[in-house]
């Protein structure tokens, strides 16, 4: 007896040692564990990771059990320095329940997770690179700034993963800003961020080991769309042999695209096998999500391929095969005007093989058609793309003797009587060179097509386009691209020749245009009309500067930008110019960029009534840029620079122009201000109407009382002579002549323009008959460009009319009028320079020219108040009537 209760004393013993203790035990770890003392740890080994900092607001919580349940608020990981958002990810709450059995076998099960809020930001830092490509330093320094942590080993644990869900969570996507601005000091431009809007995920599974069913519903900018179907387990990511199935569709406005296959290594996305298919009832339902491209209406859209790769496949482009894409009869008015298609149907082998497309339908009631063939598309995709090609499209488009196979090309299509076509290939498709590739067109009216490109297009008849389209010396496409033997012919006009254009640090064209005949009225007169009355018409944006009260010169930059950006060599030659009645022959022009400096020496052509020829030249490289203008035309018809003015246009007259003039600015405001040098204009014998003279003095004479008839309405007017000069220096320009001498007025001038401010500072004399002669009328013109102001000149400027009562009252001295006009120094004038004879030589600065006919001031107007060719009213009443009525 005694020795049985020894043995049972010995058995409660152990029983008590190897249960009670360690239940007791693990009572005693249960309510003395922190698992807020892994925090640090935790962190260390996150910012080890990933270079960036994570910060953990609130404190961790778990609640023990067999699976116990993990959570933490308030996480956030951190960008590094200089990007616009501070943090790249948030989480305002995560629970995980995590069975710890497993964790003895080195594996983690997450029977269920949970995300709350989380939050991704995926943007660009000022050099570019994006905050998803995570630095791994070997160490991370701690907060105190002592020894860095040390690198954790390497996990060899296998996760698998039960259940998944997401609550409210939302990914921000920041496209890059531009990074070369058109304008200097004009800010890079960004573009609109795309955001993902997750309201629900769920992924769920009978067991660890079985598929995981997935359900979505998301937005895609403010656009709801679906995710359902199911995968392979979770734990194939961490290892494991075998394929992992995939079963998803995508759904969108009764639109869905679906991806059913298996990927042999899921962890790494590789080998895997993939049969695409996608039904669209209506692509323009799709246009939110395509950004608003104003996608067509297509109907009954459907889509399929294979898209498999190897095992062992290095990066790069899939093997795409069995590519097929057709559409059904489409009604395509509300995005073409007329445009409806009946079939589309486009067929790929492989991407060793061509793409065949077949299009058939109805233009406003007339036949559409395109088709041909085109490939094979795996090198152009790779280089496209710059990504290698695939061994097994490799080989299928390298030849026997181990060059690639050319690229072919060979579409054509009509609309209506239209005719389109491209012919050629690519001789190394993968590099985009060798290029050679025919482009022809013929178009009998290209306004008809206006509905179908969506736009009003001119109304030029009878279009021939050809040329050739390469990359000079066999670049590729991505370093240059050429136009040669381009050659387009039309009822408006025929123009050809070659273009280049080299891509690079440098951008540098090179083009020699060759223009036969080009009527420029005719293209002109074909122009769209502008919208008519009661359309809404786009308003153009116009900077504050440029629409100051008062301004008539723009302040709008020039873009001086783009010269400084590229070189270039522009050649020049139209054989004849036709233009508002005249033909202007023999135009050539020559054009050197070089290093910001733009050269355009000569511009010669000749007129109707002579030569002219020019120079520009603009240097953009200093600052503000400097732009020197010369320009000398001794004979060319008035009426088209009247047209370009804005002025009544009707005028038979040859114009003699010579121009020597520069300035610095980056805007014609900021050139005007700065302006020097020599303008000069001059007419002679010529005709014009008397509308253009009323557009210019009328509110002149008007404002100081002198009658309307001076000026006249329409009706021919004979110009003997015209005369204007004006020396510009520092942006103030003095008249240095202006006369004319015309069947209705003859008049004088002299002041100032400020173009800086744009002030006026003038005073017109206008001449009157008196008498059996003549006095000047002075006027002042003040005010700015925009509103100048008119009114009786000051006391100071009526010395020459003074001079002429003088002589009208007895200048020889044989009155007592006379005689006081001699004391008081009243005595008639020698002849003035602002003559004819003297203004014009002003205005030519030196050249010759022809010369007036008739005698000087033999066109004076009648004398103001008397019937026209009577004698006029006699007595000092009439004559200050005469004068100032």
């Amino acid at each position: 007896m005694q020795k049985s209760s020894t043995v049972r004393r010995v058995a409660l013993i152990v029983v008590a040692l190897v249960i009670v203790v360690p239940v007791a035990a693990l009572a005693i770890f249960v309510a003395t564990f922190n698992p807020n003392s892994y925090k640090p740890r935790i962190i260390a080994a996150v910012e080890q990771a990933t270079g960036r900092q994570l910060t953990i607001a609130g404190p961790l919580h778990m609640t023990l059990s067999l699976v116990p349940t993990i959570s933490a608020s308030g996480i956030t990981l951190a960008n590094p320095p200089g990007y616009a958002d501070a943090d790249m990810a948030s989480l305002q709450r995560i629970e995980a329940q995590v069975a710890l059995l497993p964790l003895l076998s080195h594996r983690i099960d997450i029977i269920k997770l949970a995300l709350i809020d989380p939050v991704i930001t995926l943007e660009y830092g000022p050099t570019g690179t994006p905050n998803w490509l995570f630095d791994h330093p070997s160490a991370t320094p701690g907060a105190s700034g002592t020894a860095p942590a040390p690198a954790p080993a390497k996990s060899t644990h296998g996760i698998a993963l039960q259940s998944v869900s997401i609550e409210n969570g939302t990914i921000t996507y920041k496209p890059p800003a531009a990074l070369v601005p058109l304008q200097p000091g004009q800010a890079a431009a960004a573009a609109a961020p795309t955001v993902l809007n997750i309201a629900h995920f769920t992924g769920s599974a009978a067991s660890l080991a079985a598929p995981l069913h997935l359900s979505t519903q998301a937005q895609y900018d403010s656009q709801p769309f679906t995710l359902t179907g199911t995968t392979g387990p979770v734990s194939r990511l961490s290892g494991g042999a075998g394929a992992w199935p995939v079963d998803v569709t995508l759904g969108a406005q009764n639109a869905t695209l679906r991806l059913k296959g298996s990927i042999a290594h899921p962890r790494h996305l590789k080998g895997y096998a993939l049969d695409v298919h996608a039904a669209i009832p209506d692509l323009a339902a799709l246009d939110p999500y395509a950004g608003g491209m104003n996608l067509p209406p297509l109907q009954t859209v459907a889509f399929s391929a294979s898209i498999t790769q190897a095992d062992q496949a290095t990066p790069g482009l899939p093997t795409i095969s069995n590519a097929s894409l057709t559409a059904g009869r489409s009604d395509l008015d509300t995005w073409r005007k007329g445009l409806s298609i009946s079939s589309l149907n486009a067929t790929m082998t492989s991407l060793d093989q061509p793409l065949s497309i077949a299009l058939a339908g109805a233009y406003q009631g007339k036949p559409v058609g395109l088709e041909g063939t085109a490939g094979p598309l795996g090198p152009i995709l790779t280089a496209a793309l710059d990504i290698p090609i695939p061994q097994s499209a490799a080989r299928g488009t390298v030849g026997a003797a181990g060059a690639t196979e050319r690229f072919a090309v060979n579409l054509a299509a009509k609309v209506g009587n239209a005719q389109f076509g491209v012919a050629g290939g690519i001789a190394s498709p993968e590099k985009l060179a060798g290029v050679a590739l025919k482009i022809t067109a013929q178009v009998p009216n290209l306004a008809h097509l206006s509905d179908l490109a969506g736009q009003p297009l001119p109304a030029w008849t009878n279009i021939g386009l050809s040329g050739l389209l390469t990359d000079p010396g066999g670049q590729g496409l991505s370093r240059a691209v050429g136009l040669e033997s381009l050659a387009v012919t039309a009822d408006q006009g025929q123009f050809g020749g070659a273009f280049s254009l080299t891509q690079g640090a440098t951008p540098d064209l090179q083009a020699v245009i060759n223009a036969p005949r080009i009527d420029l009225t005719a293209l002109l007169r074909a122009m769209p009309k502008p919208a008519t009355a009661g359309a809404t018409a786009p308003q153009a944006t116009v900077p504050p500067s440029a629409t100051q009260a008062g301004d008539l010169i723009p302040a709008t930059p020039l873009p001086f930008g783009l010269l400084r950006r590229g070189n270039g060599n522009v050649e020049l030659t139209i054989g004849q110019l036709m233009y508002d009645g005249a033909t202007y022959d023999a135009i050539t022009a020559h054009g050197l960029l070089h290093d910001g400096v733009l050269n355009v020496r000569p511009i010669t052509a000749e007129l109707p009534g002579g030569s002219i020829t020019g120079t520009v030249a603009i240097d953009a490289k200093a600052n503000p840029p400097r732009v020197h203008v010369t320009e000398a035309a001794p004979a060319f018809r008035l009426a088209p620079l009247l047209t370009v003015l804005g002025l009544p246009n009707s005028a038979a007259a040859t114009v003699q122009l010579y121009a020597n003039l520069a300035g610095q600015g980056n805007t014609p405001r900021g050139i005007a201000a700065t302006l020097n040098g020599t303008l000069g204009v001059s007419t002679v014998n010529g005709e014009i109407d008397g509308t253009l003279l009323d557009r210019l003095f009328g509110s002149s004479l008007s404002a100081v009382g002198l009658p309307a008839s001076m000026v006249g309405a329409q009706g021919p007017v004979m110009v003997r002579c015209f005369a204007g000069r004006l020396d510009a220096r520092n942006g103030l320009a003095n008249v240095r002549a202006l006369t004319l001498d015309s069947s209705r007025m003859y008049l004088t001038g002299t002041g100032s323009l400020d173009l800086g401010a744009e002030r006026l500072n003038l005073i017109l004399r206008p001449t009157v008959r008196v008498g059996t002669g003549s006095a000047p009328i002075p006027i002042s013109v003040s005010g700015t460009f925009a509103h100048p102001r008119e009114g009786i000149a000051p006391a100071g400027d009526y010395g020459a009319t003074a001079a002429a009562l003088a002589q009208q009252l007895g200048h020889n001295g044989g009155t007592v009028l006379g005689r006081l006009a001699q004391n008081l120094g009243l005595a008639p004038k020698p002849a003035d320079p602002q003559s004819c004879t003297g203004a014009l030589a002003l205005a030519r600065l030196g050249n010759s020219g022809p010369m007036p006919s008739g005698p000087a001031g033999g066109m004076l107007p009648a004398p103001v108040g008397g019937a026209g060719g009577g004698a006029p009213a006699s007595g000092p009443q009439n004559l200050l009537r005469s004068l100032f009525h």
